[in-house]
C-alpha cells in the first residue's frame, strides 16, 4: 500500500513538463453545467491555454446545455478559444447510461468520449487528463492549476488530487474530514491523507480514470478517492496555494453532506468493510426539520438517490 504523498504546484515548471513530456499526451476537461459558469470560463479558457504552450494538447468543454442549440457559454469559449472541443453530454450516449444528469454521470460522459474519439492510438497510460472546475474565482486561477497536478502525473502517480486554502469550506471541514477519520482500516485511513478531499481539481492517467467507479452527483470524488485507496495506485495531494468560488447556500451544503455520506457507507460496504443487519439499509430520501428566521417551523425532503457507475473499462 503507497502513502499519499504530499507535493507542491510550486515545484514544477511549464519547461520542465515540456522537456520530460515526450510522446504523452495532456488533455484538460473543463466542466459546466448550463450556463451558470458562463461568465468565469472563457478567462480561464485563455489563461491556461497561454500559460501551458507546449504542454496542453487538447481542452475540452464537457458541457450540459440547457436548450437544444448552442448557448451562450458555447459562443463565448469558442470566441475565446477556437481550437476548444465542446462535449454535449446531453445527447453523449454511453451503453450503460441513460439520461441521468450530475456532475460525476457527465465526467463519465466525457471521459467516454475521450476513450472513442480522442486517443488517436495513444495509449491510455500515456494519456493524462485534468479536470478543472469552471466555477473558481478568477483571482485564484491560473496554470499552476494544470502544471501542478500533470507534474505529479509525470512523476509516477496515477492520481493527483489538488489541496488549497479556502476561506470556507464547510463540508471539508465538518463533514469529509470528520468522516473519513471515523473508521479505523488499513486501507481506507489513507483517506484523512487529503488536505482537501473533495476538491474538483483532479488528474490522472486515462487508464485510472477508466478503472474506478463513478458516482452521479455529490458521491463522485468520495467514490474516486476510495477507489483509489483500495486499488493500491500511487496517489499525491498537491497543495496549489490560495482558492475558493461562490459559496453554496445552507440546502445545497446539507444535500453535497448526505451525499458524500452516502457514498462513504455505500463504498465501504461494497469493499466488505462494513455490513448492515437487520434489515437496516441505506436511504435516498434526506429528510430534515428546522425553524427558520421568522420563527416558523419548516420540513425539508429531498430524494438524493444516485447511480454508482461500474468502471469504463469493463464497456468500452
Amino acid at each position: 500500500m503507497h502513502p499519499i504523498q504530499h507535493l507542491e504546484a510550486s515545484a514544477y515548471s511549464l519547461d520542465d513538463l515540456i522537456s520530460r513530456k515526450q510522446h504523452r499526451k495532456i488533455f484538460v476537461v473543463f466542466s459546466t453545467c448550463g450556463e451558470r459558469e458562463c461568465d468565469l470560463i472563457c478567462d480561464k479558457v485563455r489563461r491556461i491555454r497561454a500559460g501551458t504552450i507546449g504542454l496542453v494538447d487538447r481542452m475540452f468543454l464537457s458541457h450540459r446545455r440547457e436548450g437544444e442549440g448552442r448557448d451562450r457559454t458555447e459562443k463565448r469559449v469558442h470566441s475565446a478559444d477556437p481550437d476548444i472541443e465542446i462535449l454535449i453530454n446531453n445527447t453523449t450516449p454511453v451503453p450503460d447510461m441513460e439520461e441521468e444528469k450530475g456532475k460525476g454521470s457527465d465526467m463519465r460522459r466525457a471521459l467516454f468520449q475521450i476513450n472513442q474519439e480522442y486517443m488517436n492510438g495513444t495509449s491510455s497510460t500515456d494519456i493524462i487528463v485534468v479536470f478543472l472546475d469552471a466555477d473558481v474565482l478568477p483571482e485564484f486561477f491560473g496554470a499552476h492549476f494544470v502544471i501542478g497536478l500533470v507534474g505529479a502525473v509525470m512523476d509516477g502517480y496515477d492520481f493527483a488530487k489538488a489541496s488549497f486554502w479556502r476561506a470556507m469550506g464547510r463540508v471539508k471541514k465538518y463533514v469529509a474530514q470528520p468522516l473519513f477519520s471515523l473508521i479505523d482500516h488499513p486501507k481506507i485511513g489513507k483517506l484523512t491523507d487529503f488536505a482537501y478531499p473533495l476538491s474538483g481539481e483532479v488528474a490522472g492517467t486515462l487508464d485510472f480514470f477508466n478503472s474506478v467507479n463513478f458516482w452521479q452527483l455529490y458521491g463522485i470524488e468520495t467514490g474516486i478517492n476510495i477507489d483509489s485507496c483500495f486499488g493500491g495506485y500511487r496517489i499525491a495531494d498537491v497543495n496549489l496555494g490560495l482558492y475558493d468560488h461562490k459559496h453554496q447556500s445552507d440546502l445545497n451544503i446539507q444535500k453535497m453532506a448526505f451525499g458524500i455520506i452516502r457514498t462513504f457507507f455505500y463504498q465501504l460496504i461494497d469493499n466488505g468493510i462494513l455490513h448492515l443487519d437487520n434489515d437496516a439499509k441505506i436511504g435516498d430520501i434526506f429528510r430534515a426539520n428546522y425553524i427558520d428566521e421568522n420563527g416558523e417551523r419548516k420540513f425539508i425532503e429531498c430524494s438524493l438517490s444516485e447511480k454508482k457507475y461500474q468502471p469504463l473499462k469493463k464497456i468500452l
